[in-house]
C-alpha cells in the first residue's frame, strides 16, 4: 500500500500545482480535466501495455487523452519493446491511406527524442489480399523488416485518417516471437509498484514540459503571424511544422492564406495554451486538411480563424479562446509555401474573400459538425 500511497500524494501535488502560475486561475477546471486525462494515459500506458515481453497496442491521443499536440486526422497505437528481442507486427492495411511506422526510446517530455528506423506503408510489400506483416528486430529477417536500435523501447504507428467518412483504420497485432502463445506471469507487487511509480512520473514531466514548450513558443513568436515549416526535434523526419499564435478580440477574426502546397499530406490544427492539446476535435471544427478544406478558383486556401462562426467553410474554432497556437503540418512535401495572415473585424470577413468564396448557414454547420463527430468517434467505438 505504500506504492498506493506515494502515488496518490504525487497526482495531489500536481494537481495543486495548477492553482499556480503559469496556469491562470480561469482554467483551473480544465487544468484538473487535462490531468485526469493524464493519468488515464499514463495508467494505461504503464500497467496495461507496460511489459516488452508480452507487448500490445494501445490507443492514445483520442479526443479524451490528448498531450503534445497531437494531428486529429492521426490514430495513432503504441507498443512498449525490448531493442534485444524480436517481433512480429501484421494487420490487414485495405483502405488505409498512409501511416509511418516509427521506433522511438520514448516520449519528448521525458527527454527521449530519438526516432530510429522509420518507414511508410508506400515503401513496405503489402500482400494481394491486403495484409501487411512487418519484422522489428536487432539481425535482418526475411519480408518487410525495420532494425532494431539499441536504445528503442517503443512502436508507434501513425495512420492517417484525411478523409474521416471514407478512409479505412487498421487493427495492427503484435507478438514478441519468443514469447507468442504463452501467458504473462501476474503481476508482482514490484512490478505493480514500478509501474505506478513510472506513471506518476509521466504525468509530472507531461504536465510542466508541455505547458513550458507552449509558453516558450508564445513568447518567440509574434502574434498573427506564421513561420516557415521546419522539423523539430524528435519529430518524424519526412513531416514540416510550421506554427503562429492568435491573438484576437472577440469581435476579431484571423484570415489565413495560403498557396495549397505539393504535399502528400497537410493539415491545420489548434493547439491550446497550457496544455499543448488539439481542442474539441471531435466536437467542433478545430482542425482542417486537405481532404476537407475549401480550395478558391485561385488555386488558394484561405481559412478563418474566430471563436465565433464566420459562416464560411474553412472556419478554424478557437473555442472563444482570446490566444493559441495554430499550428500546419506538411508530409512528403515538393513545396512548403509560407501563409500569409491578417486579423480582420469578423463582419468583415466576407469582404476581404473572393466574391465566389462559398457561406454556410447555421442549419449546414449544424450537419456537418454532427457528421464530423460521428466520423470521429467512429475511430475509437
Amino acid at each position: 500500500m505504500d506504492a498506493w500511497r506515494e502515488w496518490c500524494e504525487r497526482l495531489a501535488a500536481v494537481g495543486d500545482r495548477l492553482a499556480h502560475p503559469p496556469f491562470p486561475a480561469d482554467t483551473r477546471a480544465q487544468g484538473l480535466r487535462h490531468l485526469a486525462r493524464q493519468v488515464l494515459v499514463a495508467l494505461e500506458g504503464e500497467l496495461a501495455h507496460g511489459d516488452a515481453a508480452y507487448p500490445s497496442f494501445h490507443r492514445y491521443e483520442a479526443p479524451w487523452s490528448q498531450w503534445g499536440g497531437p494531428n486529429p486526422d492521426n490514430v495513432y497505437i503504441r507498443a512498449r519493446i525490448d531493442p534485444a528481442a524480436t517481433y512480429r507486427v501484421w494487420g490487414d492495411v485495405t483502405g488505409l491511406r498512409a501511416a509511418i511506422f516509427s521506433l522511438c526510446d520514448g516520449d519528448m517530455h521525458l527527454g527521449k527524442y530519438g526516432v530510429f528506423g522509420e518507414r511508410t506503408l508506400d515503401s513496405l510489400d503489402v500482400r494481394s489480399d491486403g495484409m501487411l506483416e512487418l519484422w522489428l528486430s536487432p539481425r535482418r529477417h526475411d519480408g518487410n523488416w525495420i532494425e532494431m536500435h539499441r536504445d528503442a523501447r517503443i512502436f508507434m504507428i501513425r495512420q492517417y485518417q484525411c478523409d474521416w467518412e471514407r478512409d479505412s483504420i487498421a487493427s495492427f497485432a503484435i507478438e514478441r516471437v519468443d514469447t507468442a502463445g504463452v501467458a504473462p506471469p501476474a503481476p508482482s507487487s514490484t512490478a505493480v509498484a514500478d509501474a505506478l511509480a513510472r506513471a506518476a512520473e509521466w504525468i509530472e514531466r507531461s504536465i510542466e514540459y508541455w505547458c513550458e514548450y507552449v509558453e516558450r513558443a508564445r513568447s518567440g513568436m509574434t502574434a498573427n503571424t506564421f513561420t516557415p515549416p521546419t522539423t523539430p526535434k524528435g519529430g518524424a523526419p519526412n513531416i514540416a511544422y510550421g506554427s503562429g499564435w492568435w491573438r484576437l478580440g472577440a469581435d476579431e477574426a484571423l484570415v489565413v492564406e495560403s498557396a495549397v502546397p505539393d504535399a502528400d499530406y497537410w493539415g491545420w490544427t489548434v493547439h491550446h495554451r497550457y496544455w499543448l492539446d488539439s481542442g474539441d476535435f471531435a466536437e467542433r471544427q478545430t482542425s482542417l486538411n486537405l481532404t476537407q478544406a475549401h480550395f478558391d478558383h485561385d488555386g488558394r486556401v484561405r481559412l478563418v480563424v474566430a471563436g465565433t462562426d464566420p459562416g464560411v467553410p474553412n472556419w478554424i474554432d478557437t473555442e472563444g479562446r482570446p490566444e493559441g497556437m495554430l499550428v500546419y503540418r506538411y508530409i512528403g512535401a515538393r513545396t512548403q509555401p509560407v501563409p500569409d495572415a491578417r486579423v480582420v473585424p469578423l463582419r468583415e470577413v466576407g469582404a476581404v474573400l473572393p466574391e465566389d468564396h462559398p457561406t454556410v448557414t447555421p442549419d449546414q454547420r449544424r450537419a456537418a459538425l454532427a457528421r464530423r463527430r460521428a466520423a470521429a468517434l467512429a475511430r475509437y467505438a
